[in-house]
């Protein structure tokens, strides 16, 4: 009998992580930034999930977002780009979006980890006459990896210890948003082959372990390379500066968010 596992640790085993220390980042509707353990290390003041991994004898944790990729869909359709894909076009396509001063709470549908604030919304700052679709669409790409930073935190309490992190999922696709999530993050981001299908390739692993009994180090390596991202010092540099405002918003914020979730 394969028991199977939830889509996370399925998506841990489909990405080879399995052994303590080694990350993957998902890049779904909602976010995910996942890290296996030998051991049980909870975290609950920050919200950061413990649970047993889909094998034996292995633990994990998460940090979650409550909404990830699916603040790039609405931000597209907000300003009339229609699609994810369009939005990546266009910024990659040189448009200057103005990042300079705007920033973004992406606590669309409340938010996880760290904060577990089901009232917490989502907020532009920094809007001018200047500011235009691609800076937006910047923006939001830039909170979603300001909320992955702020869970990478969470995780490093508990004693995670984290150099590189697999990314899977849909967002996976671009590597635009990669160099924005290596910088912020200041972690190597490796992207492997069919890694937008990691849940679905980890439960087929797991129904072969359960019929051949083979040993999960043998069969749960990680897929090949397709890309590896690495830190650029100068982004880098310019968010370390710009997140203490990112967090200094939610913080300042927060009082006033229950007062948005009453309806009239």
């Amino acid at each position: 009998v394969a028991a199977g596992g939830g889509d996370n640790a399925a998506g841990a085993v489909g990405a080879g992580v399995i052994a303590t220390g080694q990350a993957f980042l998902s890049l779904g509707t909602s976010g995910v930034l996942f890290v296996a353990d030998d051991a049980c290390q909870p975290n609950p003041a920050r919200a950061v999930h413990t649970f047993c991994h889909c094998l034996p004898g292995r633990w994990h944790r998460m940090a979650v977002l409550l909404s990830a990729a699916s603040c790039v869909d609405w931000v597209a359709r907000a300003t009339g780009m229609g699609d994810a894909a369009a939005l990546f076009e266009r910024l990659e396509n040189g448009e200057d979006p103005a990042i300079e001063s705007l920033v973004f709470l992406p606590y669309l549908s409340g938010e996880r980890t760290p904060h577990n604030d089901p009232h917490a919304k989502g907020v532009f700052f920094g809007l001018t006459h200047r500011t235009g679709p691609a800076a937006l669409a910047q923006a939001v790409l830039e909170g979603v990896a300001y909320a992955f930073a702020d869970g990478l935190d969470a995780l490093a309490e508990t004693g995670a210890s984290i150099d590189s992190i697999s990314v899977i999922g849909g967002g996976a696709r671009t590597a635009y948003w990669g160099g924005i999530l290596s910088a912020v993050l200041e972690r190597t981001l490796i992207y492997r082959q069919g890694a937008e299908a990691g849940p679905a390739y980890g439960a087929a692993r797991l129904a072969r372990l359960a019929i051949s009994g083979e040993a999960p180090e043998d069969i749960c390596t990680p897929p090949p390379v397709r890309a590896i991202i690495e830190p650029d010092e100068r982004r880098a540099a310019r968010y370390r500066v710009r997140r203490p405002l990112f967090q200094a918003l939610y913080q300042t914020l927060q009082p006033l968010f229950p007062e948005q979730s009453h309806d009239p």
